[in-house]
């Protein structure tokens, strides 16, 4: 099946449960060939020529993961390690919002906010050492909790970017900011841009607040870039509006949906919806038992019970969940907290111990 033979709703207009499963299943099987198909024409490409195989392009070893429809809950809590990096450095009082890799650069990128002041870094991967930053003058409060990458036509790196400050009602404009010149483009009008995920052609947002959730939307990606955001479908979640904990950031992976949680005074929480709406996944970590999966990961990192702690971020990485975790086993210094960019659904990561979590107020 090519993209041609694909046919949007009418912008804005819902698809049926039974439409959207149609898609979703038709979309991920096809992008799934697709990603097999270029890696074996890559690799062939490559030992013809004696040139390295395009680092982007999915391996062997991560192509069966691309989809977990059969038990969602089975690995989500086996993960490793991909990064770590300090929360502020050289006297700076932003706070991490939003994380993103780039395999092929072999970068990681991450969004850091305070008050009206937006700045990206650019780190190594996986050593977490900032290579480069830009600042951005936003809104007060234009939290960027997502940070979608692409390369425009001229290869420049851009990001999309929140572009309206304010409660979730006044999220629903962005902006292109090309990193490569340090300019930003327009506001445009989407549903939801507070919290997105990119998973191959399409984007993910949501109008989640901070502890509620009633839709989640996918646009078409390329559209998104060319600043004319075409809405394929709206989703709505079902299971009641209320989460189980703080919402710090949206996930598409596979057919499910998923906001990462986890306010200062709460622990890491993870809710999914599949693209049916249902409510498939409510599980979270203790403070102890979080405790104990970092120092598994990191042997003797917190040794202080009460470590400071926050989820800022979550993301599709190859075709698993990563979510942003930081720490800090020194809760009177900030600079000493350290962001975490665990991948999750890892069959050779660390297990962890996890419990169901309970919507808010129940």
């Amino acid at each position: 099946m090519t993209g041609s033979e694909m046919r949007p709703s009418p912008r804005g207009t819902p698809f049926s449960a039974a439409q959207w499963l149609i898609l979703t299943r038709r979309a991920w099987l096809a992008a799934a060939l697709a990603a097999v198909a270029a890696a074996l024409n890559n690799s062939a490409a490559a030992a013809q020529v004696g040139a390295a195989a395009d680092p982007t392009v999915p391996g062997a070893a991560d192509r069966g993961t691309l989809q977990m429809t059969q038990d969602p809950l089975a690995l989500l809590d086996s993960v490793a390690l991909l990064c770590e990096f300090p929360v502020r450095e050289n006297g700076e009082t932003t706070w991490p919002q939003g994380v993103s890799i780039n395999e092929g650069a072999q970068e990681i990128y991450v969004s850091n906010q305070n008050g009206t002041e937006l700045r990206i870094d650019v780190r190594t991967l996986p050593a977490g050492v900032r290579k480069s930053s830009r600042i951005v003058t936003t809104e007060d409060l234009c939290w960027t909790e997502a940070l979608p990458w692409f390369y425009n036509e001229r290869g420049q790196l851009c990001f999309i970017i929140r572009a309206t400050g304010g409660a979730r009602a006044n999220s629903s404009t962005y902006a292109v900011y090309n990193y490569t010149t340090g300019i930003k483009g327009a506001n445009i009008p989407i549903n939801g841009i507070w919290r997105a995920d990119v998973s191959g052609k399409y984007m993910a947002t949501t109008d989640a607040g901070t502890t509620s959730v009633s839709s989640f939307y996918v646009y078409d990606w390329a559209s998104v870039q060319a600043g004319d955001p075409a809405l394929i479908a709206t989703i709505p979640a079902q299971a009641g509006a209320r989460t189980a904990g703080k919402n710090q950031g949206l996930a598409w992976v596979g057919n499910y949906f998923y906001l990462i949680q986890g306010s200062q005074s709460e622990s890491p929480t993870f809710q999914a919806w599949d693209s049916n709406g249902k409510l498939s996944i409510s599980s979270k970590y203790t403070r102890a038992d979080f405790m104990d999966l970092v120092n598994k990961l990191k042997p003797g990192y917190l040794t202080n019970a009460n470590y400071t702690y926050e989820a800022e971020g979550a993301f599709n990485h190859e075709g698993k969940l990563v979510s942003v975790q930081i720490v800090n086993n020194n809760p009177s210094v900030a600079t000493d907290g350290q962001v975490l960019v665990l991948q999750h659904y890892r069959t050779d990561g660390v297990r962890g111990r996890m419990q169901p979590a309970d919507p808010a107020g129940q």
